[in-house]
This record gives C-alpha cells, sequence and structure tokens, in this order.
C-alpha cells in the first residue's frame, strides 16, 4: 500500500518545483507557427494540426538516483496528460462552441477525445540533476478525432440523412459539377417522408438527370488545364481572425462563399477544412500543399462576434464563386495567413 505521508511528500515537492522547471524547458515555437494557449502550459498549434502540453515531476526525497528520473518523468507524463485534456476541450470547433462542449452532448466526441490522448506522444524530455523532469507531449487534431467532430458540426446540413450510396454519388458529381448538387434537388424533397432507401435513390436519379443536361454546356465539364489555379491562401492578417476547425469565407454583404456543401461531405471525409495555417504569407505561397499557383485573397475583416468567419471584398468574392463553381476547391489546398 502506498503511504499517506510518502504522497503528500511527492505533492509539497511537486508543487515547489512545478514553476521553475516548466520556465527553464518550454519548447520553441517557430515564429511563423501560431499556437493558442489554452492553459499555463497547454495549447493548439493551428499550424503544425496538433494539441500540445508540458508536464512535471519530481522524486521523493531520498529516492535513490537509479529509480528517482523513472519516477519523476513517470509523474510528468502523467501530468503533461491532464494538461493536454484541457487542450483539446478548449479546442475552437467553429463560432463560441468549443470541443468541450460537445463531449456534453455527444459520446462519439468522447470516445474520440479518449483516442486522441491515448495517441499522444512524448517529443521532449528534460530531467535536470536534482532528478525533476519536464516532458512535452502532442497529439494530432486530424484523423478520426476530425472526422467525428465535422460529422456532428455538418449533420443536418444536407437535404437528406448520410446514406452511403447517396454519398459516394455526392463525391463524384461534385467533382464534375464543382458544387453546384444542390441546385439539382428541388427544395420540397427535403420535406418528405419516404423512406430513407427511397429517398437516396430519388436523390441519385435526380443528380443523374441534372448531369445529363448539364454535361455538354457546364464549364467544369471542359478538360482543365495545367494554367489554372492550384490552391488557395486568404491573407487573413490585420482582420481580427481567430482560427477554428471550421471557419467559414463569407462574400461582403452576402453569403458564406466556402465550405459548400460538396465541401463539407469532402472535407468530412478527408477530415480538413483548412489545410494550414500560418503566419507568414511567403510560406503560404510556397508550401506544397496549394501547389505551384495558388490564388491569394485579401480577407477585410470577420464577420460576427466569433471572429471565426472571414469576410471577402466584393471583387476577391467574385472570383472565389467563379473558381468555386468551375469546381476549384474540390481538391486543392487551403491555407489561411494570420
Amino acid at each position: 500500500m502506498q503511504n499517506p505521508n510518502n504522497n503528500r511528500l511527492i505533492s509539497s515537492a511537486f508543487a515547489l518545483a512545478l514553476g521553475g522547471l516548466l520556465m527553464g524547458a518550454s519548447t520553441p515555437t517557430p515564429a511563423q507557427e501560431f499556437v493558442e494557449w489554452v492553459g499555463a502550459n497547454s495549447g493548439v498549434n493551428w499550424s503544425s494540426g496538433e494539441i500540445q502540453a508540458e508536464g512535471a515531476g519530481i522524486a521523493q526525497e531520498g529516492m535513490p538516483a537509479s529509480r528517482a528520473k523513472l519516477f519523476s518523468c513517470r509523474a510528468a507524463v502523467v501530468h503533461a496528460q491532464r494538461n493536454l485534456l484541457e487542450s483539446i476541450k478548449g479546442v475552437r470547433v467553429e463560432g463560441t462552441t468549443v470541443v468541450a462542449n460537445m463531449m456534453v452532448e455527444s459520446d462519439i466526441i468522447k470516445t474520440s477525445v479518449n483516442g486522441v490522448l491515448q495517441g499522444g506522444r512524448v517529443i521532449k524530455r528534460d530531467v535536470d540533476p536534482e532528478g525533476g523532469c519536464v516532458v512535452t507531449v502532442t497529439a494530432p487534431l486530424g484523423g478520426k478525432f476530425t472526422q467525428d467532430v465535422y460529422g456532428q458540426v455538418f449533420d443536418g446540413t444536407a437535404a437528406l440523412g448520410p446514406s452511403p450510396l447517396l454519398e459516394g454519388a455526392d463525391r463524384i458529381l461534385a467533382t464534375l459539377l464543382g458544387g453546384t448538387l444542390d441546385l439539382l434537388i428541388p427544395p420540397a424533397a427535403a420535406a418528405e417522408t419516404t423512406p430513407p432507401w427511397q429517398a437516396s435513390i430519388d436523390a441519385l436519379t435526380a443528380r443523374v438527370s441534372g448531369l445529363e443536361e448539364l454535361l455538354s454546356t457546364h464549364p467544369a465539364v471542359v478538360e482543365k488545364t495545367d494554367s489554372g489555379p492550384t490552391g488557395l491562401v486568404i491573407d487573413a492578417r490585420g482582420s481580427n481572425f481567430i482560427p477554428s476547425m471550421s471557419p467559414r469565407i463569407r462574400q461582403l454583404r452576402s453569403g458564406i462563399i466556402y465550405p459548400t456543401p460538396a465541401h463539407q461531405v469532402s472535407r468530412r471525409d478527408r477530415g480538413q477544412l483548412v489545410s494550414l495555417f500560418t503566419r507568414e504569407l511567403d510560406t503560404a505561397r510556397r508550401h506544397p500543399v496549394v501547389g505551384e499557383r495558388p490564388v491569394v485573397l485579401k480577407g477585410l475583416r470577420t464577420f460576427g462576434e466569433t471572429r471565426t468567419e472571414i469576410v471577402l471584398g466584393t471583387e476577391s468574392s467574385e472570383r472565389l464563386v467563379a473558381l468555386i463553381r468551375n469546381g476549384f476547391l474540390n481538391d486543392s489546398g487551403v491555407i489561411i495567413v494570420l
């Protein structure tokens, strides 16, 4: 059995040493990366798509040196995992919604968060001569966790519920028609109370009929050349924008340009709406995720109080709308410069 007195000694020593250890062992962050600190020793690196946290531990006084290092580093990892949970709970999903809010309402998100914590890895470990240990732990925001979050956020945005057959057809037709699938189904289709399988078949038939009508005239069907844009860079510097998992790009005095419903489907499957957040415009322009010929558009300001939606000027909005109509961003990367 553990000795309660020993536990109190460990806790007291840990509290005394924690501040000094963390001050001397912070992991430097490259200047172009954007890290949003959620807690004193935990945060979200929006540039690398990771959550990160530090933890500190100290061995019990009088413990042999051969065991002190192992004991203190084990305690540091436990402390870092606790801070990592604090980080992920504070990840901004959209607007004022954070992961902690979603965990209250969804067992799926709770399970995903546990998966992220279990996938955390120690990337740095510092042991001081007196036996104290500080570790840095990171875990990716991508993968199943992000897909589950997008599944919760985007549920109900389509006219019909999720169907493997329908979603497969959506991805194929959205690629051809540049994200205009929502225009091919009458609004009344959403209100029908037919069985789910029949609704999926009817919707698929409507999409195929629309494709047949537009196939000969729609500009997105014309074979693309190598001279077109390869990605999108939004320069949001000076707009007071803050990153989130579901940012939006809006037209001035109008609605949302990106993401469209078709983008939501494809990005939910990929688990990524924005490929990268960075502080440097030159870094964004040269990044391989946006290819050799990225379109660079300047954001004017943010929309609403949440600061997670970027407003483009009229000229930039019209250009982006036209590009999206022709299939742009179906597979292209998006970078936002903060």
